[in-house]
């Protein structure tokens, strides 16, 4: 009698590596997906309340970006978000700040003046406050349109 012929095996060494790829690709992508789906879109921007000028007087100014910008008419993101220059003065020709918080720039007590790191420091330049106020209201001024007093801006949700 002969002896019974067993089968061919799969080739376990070729397939094995592709799978454990495949489950540590996905299990990466899991890892990261959520950081990233969770960082806050401008569109979703319904206040300004920097972290930095915690603890408030007044509530949060009410700002829902895209719903300004569209009403506004702005389409050039350097309208608001001004680049400045290598000494840190406000320079509408220079790369906007678009994605830098303001509070990188400018200190809560007396500026920062584009060196970066100011959120809570004291230095030189446009304290943080004043320099929303400034931006926003400064804007409205000249535009004619737009509040232009605390509770304007400031108010209760």
């Amino acid at each position: 009698m002969k002896a019974p012929r067993s089968l061919p095996r799969a080739p376990r060494l070729a397939t094995q590596p592709a799978i454990v790829t495949a489950i540590l690709a996905t299990a990466l992508l899991f890892l990261l997906l959520p950081p990233v789906a969770m960082a806050p879109a401008q569109e979703d921007m319904k206040t300004l309340a920097p972290e930095a000028l915690a603890p408030q007087s007044r509530p949060a100014a009410r700002f829902v970006h895209d719903t300004h910008n569209e009403k506004a008419r702005i389409d050039e993101c350097g309208t608001c978000h001004h680049g400045t220059t290598e000494d840190g003065r406000r320079d509408a020709t220079a790369a906007t700040s678009e994605g830098t918080p303001c509070a990188d720039c400018h200190a809560v007590h007396g500026g920062g003046g584009g060196g970066g790191g100011g959120g809570g420091k004291t230095g030189k330049g446009t304290p943080l406050e004043r320099a929303y106020h400034r931006q926003c209201m400064g804007c409205h001024r000249e535009q004619g349109k737009g509040p232009t007093t605390c509770g304007g801006c400031h108010t209760k949700a």
